[in-house]
């Protein structure tokens, strides 16, 4: 809905403002997409790309069959290199030694309580039930066995079955699982009590026939699983102790996670942590429990005295490392699912800190040092920095990637296009353009929303039940300071600004009066006189020189922007520099900056503040003075980045 009047303000202009810009950017949009649509339909028709096509119908029957045999002999090469690894092993003699070291153990000292033992899978060898012949307190056994089979959603199959049964623990076994002998369960029992919520015993590779044999048959396929974390963030999982010697004599200790093969979990902490993830993968499931258990205070252990067969296939030498490919779907979703829960289990951080992902509208990472939001996000990400915070700067190509969304809180810089949120993140929206194509879902969805308008903010209070609070564009002051003037960036008159296939008004004004100022920015050679053009574009490096170079800026706003009270970055970075700047007029500039932007309304008053500047530059740049000395006192990356973590802050605390 529009911005309603206020007393004294003209309604109607800004209305039928409001309204011309957005048929401007909707027709701007359409006429790109057929742009692009007869683009296509004309390469589409070109011969070669006519007989490319055809070629490509051709060999795609071709190609499937030939795909689908790389993977075969991939995975057979994977099988090949494992079996190579095994010549001169002894795996029964190393099954036979562990066997004789567990015999050797004293018996577990446990108050042996009641436990129902969920087995996937009714071939589960039969040795896993031996511990059922215990008894509980009232005489009946104290173990209640619960067969799951394994077809469809394993992990559904699990949930129901603990979900049917009310008893104090839970131990649940694949059926790919064996017991060397039949204290494993007691010793898991022993374990768990105060903080250890969850133990996982010893998982060791069985002997397997020669073609199926690994290096690691009779040493540690896991003593647990552990959290590492990739170059780029990401957290995966490894196994504990992989191909070591197992040592049953060892002390119970701290891992990170407990192994789906076999674990066991105290049950109101199961309940408390919500229980085993909705998912297709039961490893995943039980990591992000692990995960979970942990973050409400909990501690998994692995018991070395408590050693099971893992019969479970390796395929690949990855396989070795972990039983959760970190490529792989399963991952992706429970990163997805977790959030920051994860990473914070694998590397958290000091006191209060924060990681932030800031994602920008910029489509790809090779165009995005020509987007003004990405700079935006890097000034932003620097303030943030300073204030002891993580900070990953992302463009939308990868507003998806698992990197971006194990961050603590999540802030879209909002172009166009929505992000979806993360479970479990923080979710920011900062508005700083394109007011018209928010909508009321998506600030709905949003944990808090930012505006660089009050104006804006207001309306949306209105419409959203989200919390919303301005936040105003800034500059960057270590970089945007008065220099001495460049001769190669020296104008009269400058103006640093894209073209959407329009004459901005700025432009368009100037001309109208006169005045032929020196433009740097794209779109710009078939609307003015290409004279006038300096470059299609100006490093963002390069944008204080050109700034402090020039006599006088000229600025101006999109029309929505205009109407919603959006003041440009640009007259951050340029008062900053202590370079006179003159805008169209935008509600609150003149309180932002005391009175130092100059606001014209008429090509004439236009001309005529050009004329006073350039007449007595000296005297323009000491009145621009005092507004940088304003920008510097409360408009900077590092006063943003504070008002930033304030509302986080006061978002979390509301809850």
């Amino acid at each position: 809905m529009p911005p309603g009047p206020t007393p004294g303000e003209p309604a109607g202009r800004d209305l039928q403002a409001e309204l011309d810009a957005e048929r401007a950017a909707t027709d701007h949009w359409r006429r790109v997409a057929r742009q692009r649509t007869a683009a296509f339909a004309e390469l589409r028709h070109r011969p070669s790309v006519r007989g490319l096509l055809a070629i490509e119908r051709r060999l795609q029957p071709v190609r499937r069959p030939i795909v689908a045999a790389s993977v075969s002999l991939r995975a057979r090469v994977d099988r090949l290199t494992l079996a190579a690894a095994v010549f001169g092993r002894r795996p029964e003699q190393r099954l036979s030694e562990l066997q004789s070291a567990l015999g050797l153990l004293p018996a577990p000292v446990a108050e042996l309580g009641r436990v129902v033992l969920v087995v996937v899978g009714s071939h589960a060898p039969a040795a896993l039930a031996v511990e059922a012949t215990w008894s509980g307190e009232d005489g009946e056994p104290g173990v209640e066995v619960v067969v799951v089979e394994p077809s469809g959603d394993i992990v559904a199959s699990v949930r129901r079955a603990i979900a049917t049964t009310d008893e104090e623990l839970v131990a649940v076994v694949l059926g790919t699982t064996e017991a060397i002998d039949t204290s494993w369960l007691a010793r898991l029992v022993a374990a768990v009590g105060d903080d250890v919520v969850a133990a996982t015993p010893v998982l060791v590779h069985p002997r397997r026939p020669r073609s199926h044999a690994t290096p690691h048959d009779g040493r540690v396929r896991a003593a647990g699983l552990t959290f590492d974390v990739t170059a780029d963030g990401v957290p995966h999982v490894l196994a504990a102790g992989a191909g070591t010697v197992p040592e049953p004599a060892g002390p119970v200790r701290d891992v990170d996670a407990a192994s789906a093969g076999c674990f066991l979990v105290d049950r109101a902490a199961y309940d408390g942590a919500g229980g085993l993830a909705r998912g297709d993968d039961l490893d995943v499931a039980v990591v992000e429990l692990s995960s979970r258990l942990r973050a409400r205070g909990g501690r998994t252990v692995v018991v070395p005295g408590a050693v099971m067969l893992d019969r479970r296939p390796v395929r690949s030498k990855r396989d070795l490392r972990g039983p959760i490919d970190p490529d792989g779907p399963a991952w992706a979703r429970a990163i997805d699912r977790s959030g920051p829960t994860l990473l914070r289990s694998v590397r958290p951080l000091d006191g209060d800190a924060l990681r932030f992902t800031l994602t920008v509208a910029a489509p790809s990472d090779k165009v995005a040092r020509r987007w003004g939001d990405w700079h935006l996000a890097e000034g932003l990400a620097g303030g943030l920095r300073r204030l002891g915070h993580e900070v990953r700067v992302q463009t939308a190509a990868h507003a998806d990637d698992p990197a971006g969304r194990v961050a603590d809180v999540h802030v879209v810089l909002r172009g166009l296009q929505p992000v979806r949120r993360t479970s479990g993140q923080r979710h920011a929206l900062w508005i700083i353009s394109h007011p018209e194509s928010i909508d009321d879902d998506e600030l709905d969805a949003a944990d808090l929303v930012l505006v660089a308008s009050p104006r804006f903010a207001r309306h949306l209070r209105d419409r959203t039940n989200t919390p919303v609070s301005v936040l105003l564009q800034a500059t960057d002051p270590r970089r945007f300071v008065p220099r001495p003037v460049n001769p190669a960036f020296h104008h009269p008159v400058t103006v640093v600004a894209k073209t959407r296939d329009v004459l901005r008004p700025a432009v368009a004004d100037a001309l109208s009066v006169g005045i032929r100022p020196a433009i740097y920015g794209g779109g710009w050679r078939d609307l003015v006189d290409p004279r006038l053009v300096v470059a299609d574009h100006v490093d963002n490096e390069q944008l204080p020189l050109v700034y402090a170079s020039a006599d006088v800026v000229l600025n101006d706003h999109w029309r929505t922007m205009q109407a919603w009270g959006f003041v440009s970055n640009r007259l951050f970075d340029v008062v900053a520099c202590g370079t006179p700047v003159i805008s169209d007029p935008v509600e609150g500039i003149a309180e932002l900056f005391g009175g130092t932007v100059l606001e014209y309304r008429t090509p004439e008053e236009l001309r005529l503040f050009v004329d006073r500047i350039l007449a007595d530059p000296a005297g323009a740049r000491a009145r621009v003075e005092r507004g940088r000395e304003i920008v510097r006192a409360g408009h900077t990356f590092d006063h943003r980045a504070g008002e930033l973590v304030a509302a986080i802050r006061r978002c979390a605390g509301s809850e």
